[in-house]
């Protein structure tokens, strides 16, 4: 990727997150062209952010049409926009928040896409897609050096997973001068370290039943937060189900999950309480504010990723719905 100088708009109008991250890590940013497939509640909160941030291209590829909901819950979309393209509908409003990041709507399914569409962008964002599409994704992006995170909210619960490749970054950190004082009063200094980081693929992190992959490597990890499992059940159910668990049909699809959790647990070999099945009563529908945080979570790995500034999530982060705590998870590796 070669990045571009940045001219003297795009200096001011970016002047306080160079401040914070630097020019260099600007530059980046501005070289990177971003695809985010979906834009409903989570993907505007991420398209907001990164079109804040400074990119270069954002496309968005989404092929629903807007609903009443939609429009309630979407900060890019007005009442006119019900029944129209949702790709194309958000352009106008996302567009202001930066003019100086090229925006394109693209109203194709994903799963129609060729392989050449997907190669030429430097990061791709996921929200609301099938496993099996995921990971045929993430085969892709390994092939053509492009970096890949999904992420998605069940009610209060949400999560993240990642594949940043081989991934390499540096972070500032402040180290002490010693005990004697220089000559200017300041008793620390600030180094440049590098780091490097082996992401696994993701058909290594999110095996589900009636698949031929092995679970031997995740199930001799030492520490696995409960609520990854949850975060396969849930993804399972959209798997066999073609959608989200509704609350209209909460009763029956509760029944479903527990189901699913059951062969997650005989797959996995873990305890039938793995999670308690109360939890089930809180993963339905896209909660905005539990939307505006895991948003803010995503785009702020995918400037990590692209800027190769700080240390990334390696590689699964979840929200717990009850304590609102956000944890993360080496899986696969």
């Amino acid at each position: 990727m070669s990045e571009k100088a940045l001219s003297a708009v795009e200096a001011e109008l970016y002047d306080r997150q160079i401040r914070l991250w630097g020019i260099e890590s600007q530059e980046k940013l501005r070289a990177a062209n971003v695809l985010l497939i979906n834009c409903r509640q989570l993907g505007c909160e991420i398209a907001k952010n990164i079109l804040l941030s400074g990119i270069n291209s954002l496309t968005i590829l989404d092929d629903a049409v807007v609903t009443e909901e939609d429009e309630i819950r979407n900060f890019f979309l007005s009442s006119d926009a019900i029944g129209k393209k949702l790709a194309e509908a958000v352009l106008q409003k996302a567009q202001s928040l930066n003019p100086l990041v090229k925006l394109t709507a693209d109203t194709q399914n994903p799963s129609e896409k060729d392989v050449e569409f997907y190669k030429s962008f430097t990061i791709i964002i996921t929200t609301i897609i099938k496993t099996d599409l995921l990971l045929k994704l993430d085969k892709i992006c390994r092939s053509n050096n492009v970096k890949l995170i999904s992420g998605d909210v069940f009610g209060m619960f949400g999560f993240s997973v990642a594949d940043f490749l081989k991934h390499d970054y540096y972070e500032d950190r402040v180290q002490m001068l010693g005990k004697k004082r220089s000559h200017d009063g300041s008793e620390k200094s600030t180094v440049q370290v590098e780091g490097l980081i082996e992401y696994p693929e993701l058909n290594k992190v999110l095996i589900f039943p009636n698949t031929k992959q092995s679970v031997e490597a995740i199930k001799k990890t030492r520490r696995r937060n409960e609520l990854f499992f949850l975060m396969l059940v849930l993804l399972e159910f959209r798997n066999e189900n073609a959608r989200n668990p509704e609350i209209t049909s909460k009763e029956e699809d509760i029944q479903k999950l527990k189901i699913i959790k059951n062969s997650i647990v005989e797959l996995y070999k873990v305890k039938e309480n793995v999670f308690e099945d109360a939890l089930f009563e809180l993963i339905f529908g896209e909660v905005v504010p539990v939307c505006a945080i895991l948003g803010g979570v995503i785009a702020q790995e995918v400037i990590k990723a692209v800027s190769h500034k700080e240390v990334p999530i390696n590689n699964i982060f979840l929200l717990d719905p009850v304590t609102y705590n956000g944890k993360e998870e080496c899986i696969g590796a």
